[in-house]
């Protein structure tokens, strides 16, 4: 098996160059992306196809990780308004709006709930988010067990709110 050389004539550190069907392709900053040029996952590809696609393209999207990041139930959903501004997921994850995360002391948090168990340090969080939103957050808290909203139905409620609220900006245009 060979391998080019990085030291070949034009594909040097000077530019960087991808395999397309059997040749090299030489990309240049002048070089647009099309969408010929991007991994695309079929459905039908087999695993070890899509892992390779997904690792040539840092813009792919593995569907299956996609999908298990969706589902995954809301512990503490906070709200302003009617509207979303924060979660902290099941997974440990938590999702921010409106700056909060820059105004929590994350290193203060790490400290606090280093030996604890990732159950408490969700509810260590979710009060330390609720106390930094202040009185007019709504928390809808659903602990760690049972039905709660998933990630992607969140995600979904807030591009809806933006849509709605970009509309309205728009005057309707």
């Amino acid at each position: 098996m060979s391998s080019l050389s990085v030291s070949a004539p034009g594909y040097g550190p000077s530019g960087a160059y991808a395999l397309n069907g059997g040749g090299v392709t030489r990309f240049s900053a002048a070089t647009k992306a099309t969408p010929e040029m991007m991994a695309r996952v079929g459905v039908g590809d087999s695993a070890f196809q899509q892992q390779m696609r997904i690792a040539g393209d840092p813009n792919a999207v593995d569907p299956a990780v996609a999908a298990r990041s969706r589902a995954v139930q809301a512990h503490t959903v906070f709200r302003q308004g009617g509207q979303v501004v924060a979660a902290v997921w099941r997974d440990g994850q938590t999702q921010m709006s409106n700056g909060l995360a820059s105004r929590l002391d994350w290193t203060a948090l790490e400290r606090q709930t280093a030996a604890m168990s990732e159950a408490q340090r969700r509810d260590v969080i979710a009060a330390a988010i609720a106390k930094q939103l202040g009185g007019t957050v709504q928390v809808q808290r659903y602990g760690d067990s049972g039905t709660a909203p998933t990630r992607g139905a969140v995600i979904d409620e807030q591009a809806a709110a933006n849509r709605a609220a970009d509309w309205a900006v728009r005057g309707g245009r």
